[in-house]
């Protein structure tokens, strides 16, 4: 069974209070592989979580200045 570390786009998006496509646009920004695939659904670990939550608060700053 696959561990509860592991999230979708959606799921990280709904955790940063992020809207899901700039989630997905940082996903492929950084060309981050999904750590499982269950179908079509890409699940990611709580490492890449932390490069998208990064990735966030870069945006923030450029769109603060």
């Amino acid at each position: 069974m696959l561990g509860t570390n592991l999230l979708t786009a959606s799921q990280i998006a709904d955790e940063l209070d992020e809207p899901p496509q700039r989630i997905t646009y940082l996903i492929h920004k950084y060309r981050l592989k999904p750590a499982a695939r269950v179908g079509i659904i890409r699940l990611f670990t709580r490492q890449q979580i932390e490069a998208i939550k990064e990735g966030v608060h870069r945006i923030q700053i450029r769109r603060s200045l």
